[in-house]
């Protein structure tokens, strides 16, 4: 088990999260493209699509409503 704080989520939430159930998912594969030359300058441009895949959504949770005693 790992705890690692998070400074967007509040301090009365905790997430639970299965780390191998997660994976990314490519959409469109990385594309280099060439743009058009300026000067001495080669520009290209990084052209990808991805996203979150959750491959077990029951394996990950929340609590909520912490308080400390």
């Amino acid at each position: 088990m790992q705890i690692t704080p998070n400074r967007f989520s509040g301090n009365d939430t905790a997430f639970i999260l299965q780390a191998d159930m997660f994976a990314i998912a490519y959409l469109r594969q990385f594309e280099i493209t060439d743009l058009a030359k300026t000067g001495d300058s080669e520009r290209k441009q990084l052209i990808v699509e991805y996203t979150l895949e959750v491959r077990n959504q029951a394996s990950s949770g929340a609590v909520y409503d912490l308080t400390s005693s």
